[in-house]
């Protein structure tokens, strides 16, 4: 069977105090997603004596009446708009179990028991998964409790978000975000339930209550055999998903033409595990996992790019906006609009928004250009040096051109005129310094200095990621794996160079 990928974030949390923004975020998830899923979030802070804060369920006659608001919403707009819409709210309990989200296939009714068992046993029956997510707090804190666990109400897991990656305690991808969660162990990870034999597919998502699938907190993926609720559905439920952590990679696993998520045995000596993954940047190593550990990795070597019978490569790039002058100096420059066209002489193929806001807009003109619109932000603190407090907006562009070709930039009353061969050869910035030099003229009255520093640290910038042609983004590969008795868990990870990281769900075989 032919499936097809869609992608969406899978960790939406609404509060009851943004329940004005619904049509805002479901507008939104519109333009960046394939399809809506919305976790309503059934919690509030209270004020405790001698002002200390914490959580607790909010008052149900309004989370009753907020959630059918909701579930009207959504039934209104997937039949008006014809998207795809998953209902769901976030559980927690008691912290013993871990939390979990829970989505419906059409609708249903939010009950909050305070353990997981009682959970699965309040939907059992009905069109409803449980997710858990940021897995890899401590067992009785809110991390995942693998002893209650239930395969067939959670098909799949969180292995990254907001809060950092759940994989396991030893890896690259850190869960440093909450501090006052604490911080992972293992016995919870995901590695921990693969280890003990539990059978769930991976996705990744945002959870970050702000900005709906937001690029750099992660999202979910889906191969259904076709685009509708029963189809993605299916797919959810058959763990045939996957997971990345910035912009989108696609990726599949295949073996013995069983897809990914699948439980099978055979009577091979050794099994052809297939790997396809379609990246956004160079994808520099796919790891193989054994029931967790690294099993296998292939290199993915680099090479120069070279041109096609047509005389032309296909290659993405990124390029982004943002920095510019330090808040605590000039407390007005909080955000830029960034509106503009992007032309080249060979043709546009595709354009992918690597967004951390609302406010980010593109239409590909015509075969050769495309219009955008993007806002770079510093939100919180005084200056931009933490990660939290800079936002900066850009697109990952596809272009098929000669290597003699060019691409054009017209941003901000700027143009930049940047040779194919340059933007393969590696990343460079656009620097708007002499626009700083009159901020500074105005404001301290410096003429000259005896470095850059005054006016550069201070200028807006437009970074260009090298680009990279299309078979060092779009990869096939295949590992051999030896089938034992016992059932063993097998997964992909497919890491680009700058470290985006993508997650395929295991594929679970023994020998007959």
């Amino acid at each position: 069977m032919n499936y097809k990928s869609y992608i969406t974030d899978l960790h939406l949390n609404l509060h009851p105090g943004q329940i004005d923004e619904l049509e805002a975020w479901f507008e939104h998830c519109e333009r960046v997603s394939d399809f809506f899923t919305l976790a309503y979030y059934p919690y509030q802070m209270v004020e405790l004596p001698g002002g200390f804060g914490t959580e607790r369920e909010m008052d149900r006659d309004l989370m009753r009446e907020q959630w059918q608001r909701i579930l009207a919403f959504l039934e209104r707009r997937e039949r008006e708009d014809g998207f795809v819409c998953f209902p769901g709210f976030e559980w927690q309990g008691t912290g013993e179990d871990g939390d979990h989200n829970v989505y419906f296939k059409t609708s249903g009714q939010i009950e909050l028991p305070p353990r997981y068992q009682e959970l699965v046993e309040t939907y059992r029956g009905q069109d409803a998964i449980g997710i858990p997510h940021h897995l890899a707090y401590s067992l009785g804190n809110r991390g995942k409790n693998w002893d209650t666990h239930d395969e067939s109400f959670s098909p799949v897991a969180e292995v990254f978000s907001h809060h950092g990656s759940s994989e396991r305690d030893a890896t690259s991808v850190p869960m440093e975000r909450h501090i006052h969660m604490g911080p992972r162990v293992d016995g919870t990870s995901v590695v921990a339930g693969l280890k003990r034999g539990k059978h769930f597919g991976l996705i990744c998502s945002g959870d970050n209550h702000e900005v709906p699938a937001m690029v750099k907190y992660g999202r979910a993926g889906v191969w259904a055999d076709e685009y509708g609720k029963d189809a993605i559905w299916d797919a959810l439920t058959s763990r045939r998903t996957f997971g990345f952590t910035g912009s989108r990679i696609d990726v599949w696993t295949e073996a013995e033409g069983h897809p990914l998520g699948s439980v099978f045995s055979t009577t091979s000596d050794e099994v052809e595990l297939k790997v396809r993954a379609h990246a956004n940047s160079k994808v520099e190593r796919i790891e193989l996992y054994r029931d967790g550990d690294l099993d296998d990795v292939h290199v993915v070597r680099w090479h120069a790019p070279e041109a096609g019978e047509d005389g032309t490569v296909r290659f993405k790039f990124r390029v982004e906006f943002g920095w510019g002058p330090n808040v605590r100096y000039f407390p007005e420059a909080t955000e830029r609009t960034w509106e503009g066209t992007l032309s080249t002489t060979g043709s546009v193929v595709s354009v992918e928004p690597v967004f951390s806001s609302f406010d980010n807009r593109h239409e590909i003109v015509d075969e050769k250009s495309v219009s955008f619109v993007a806002k770079s932000q510093k939100v919180g603190g005084t200056h931009w040096v933490r990660d939290s407090s800079m936002r900066t907006e850009g697109y990952v562009f596809e272009i098929q051109a000669p290597l003699d070709g060019t691409v054009t930039m017209e941003v901000c009353g700027e143009r930049f005129v940047w040779p194919v061969e340059k933007i393969l050869a590696g990343s460079f910035l656009e620097a708007f310094e002499d626009e700083a030099k009159e901020l500074i003229r105005g404001t301290a009255g410096i003429e000259e200095y005896y470095r850059s520093d005054a006016w550069y640290h201070n200028a807006y910038k437009v970074k260009v990621y090298q680009g990279f042609a299309s078979d060092l983004y779009e990869v096939e590969d295949s590992f051999a794996v030896r089938p034992g008795a016992e059932e063993a868990s097998w997964f992909v990870k497919v890491v680009q160079a700058d470290g985006q990281t993508a997650w395929a769900s295991p594929i679970w075989i023994s020998r007959a």
